[in-house]
């Protein structure tokens, strides 16, 4: 009894602290067009059931895949005013990176332009690199 609740203590005590962490601006960054992919993904189902519920062209999978349209692009409008703000203040806290933080931000811009589409993996590797390199460039400080 004493050693579960021993551990049920410690993983709350370790759990307590790792959620108090900020997180750090890559990883902001990262997080907002992961919502849009979520968002992506569950009305991309949606579509999908509607094509196969009524067939490709029908007006319930138009009317689906119109809507998917719509959710991410309002997503992504979302997440860019966002990374805008998040972005000028790393860039103002470290201006030492400028450079990085804004090829980071063409490729995270570039990114969350694809999203609404069906070619976002190559993207998603381009902004991953660059988010790379901008690690990089911060453990070598």
């Amino acid at each position: 009894m004493r050693k579960s609740l021993l551990a049920t203590l410690l993983t709350t005590a370790l759990w307590s602290a790792l959620a108090a962490a900020e997180p750090t601006y890559i990883e902001k960054m990262t997080g907002l067009p992961a919502i849009c992919s979520i968002d992506a993904i569950q009305e991309e189902t949606k579509v999908w059931a509607a094509e196969r519920k009524y067939g490709e062209g029908s007006k319930h999978w138009s009317e689906a895949f119109h809507h998917r349209l719509d959710v991410v692009r309002t997503c992504v409008d979302d997440a860019k005013e966002k990374g805008k703000a998040l972005y000028k203040a790393e860039v103002d806290s470290q201006p030492s990176l400028k450079s990085e933080l804004a090829d980071m931000y063409v490729s995270w811009l570039g990114y969350l332009d694809h999203l609404i589409d069906d070619d976002r993996d190559a993207y998603r590797r381009q902004y991953e690199l660059s988010a790379n390199r901008l690690k990089a460039q911060i453990d070598s400080m």
